[in-house]
This record gives structure tokens, sequence and C-alpha cells, in this order.
């Protein structure tokens, strides 16, 4: 019962965030901002679960379980403030092409989103072959995305 109250909540707050990201941004600076500090987040939560799937960190299953839930969540909060016109210009390394062809770059970002949400799932069970398959493929849904909508 406790886990549905609290996937429940957590549910009901990600989509609230979601619903201020879209109402927060009046200009698309403060877009490019957002998302590049949640992007900061996910790569610090992310780069700690790299840390043990690599060895170069013990691993923690509690740990890693903390960062991919947090991974998760961050995973649904930038997808606004990727989408508002305009903000591929300015001090931003997004692609023109991500707001040319929006629905490619939307079905990127969900893919990012879904892969983070089964790695939370698996490093719920605490197995660190599964974990690292997985790690693997949200690693593969970044890079796609990064490929083709980012430039470097």
């Amino acid at each position: 019962m406790k886990k549905v109250l609290k996937g429940t909540v957590c549910a009901l707050l990600v989509a609230g965030l979601v619903g201020v990201a879209y109402a927060q941004f009046a200009k698309t600076e403060d877009a490019i901002e957002y998302r590049q500090s949640v992007m900061v987040l996910i790569g610090h939560h992310f780069g700690q679960i790299a840390a043990m799937v690599q060895g170069k960190k013990p691993f923690d299953a509690k740990e890693l379980q903390q960062n991919a839930a947090l991974v998760e969540t961050l995973s649904k909060l930038p997808l606004a403030a990727f989408l508002m016109d305009g903000s591929d210009k300015g001090k931003t390394h997004m692609k023109p092409a991500a707001l040319k062809d929006k629905e490619d770059f939307k079905a990127h970002l969900e893919a990012f989103d879904t892969e983070a949400a089964k790695l939370a799932q698996v490093a719920a069970g605490g197995d660190l072959e599964a974990i690292k398959a997985q790690f693997g493929n949200v690693g593969k849904s970044c890079k796609a995305c990064h490929d083709k909508y980012r430039s470097h």
C-alpha cells in the first residue's frame, strides 16, 4: 500500500512540475537555463550510476536505486523547455533541426524518459548485470538524441 501511495504522490508531483514548466517560460532564455540545469542534474546522477556499473565505485544497491529514481524523475522535466519555439537560439547546443521536426525530437526525448523509467525499475531489483544492460540502453537513447540534435 505504501508503494502505491508513494508512486501516486510521485506521479502527481511530476505531472504538476510538467504543468508548471509549460507555464513558467516567459522568455526563451529561461527555458534554455531550466533545461540545462535539469540536464546537469541528470548528468550528475547518471554519472554516479556509471561509476558503479563501470566498477570505478563500489556497488551500493540503495544508492544506485536512489540515483536511478532521480534520473527517472528528472527525465520528465525538460520536455517543455526543449520544445519552446526559439529555444534553439542563444546559449545552447540544440540544433535548429530539433524544432524543425518537433515530433521526431519529442520521440527522442520520450525514448530517454522510457529508458530512464526502465532503469529505475531494474535498479529496484538490485541485479547489477541487469542494471548494466539497462544503463547501456539509457546511454544509447542519450547518444541517439545528441547525435541528431546537439551540436558539440
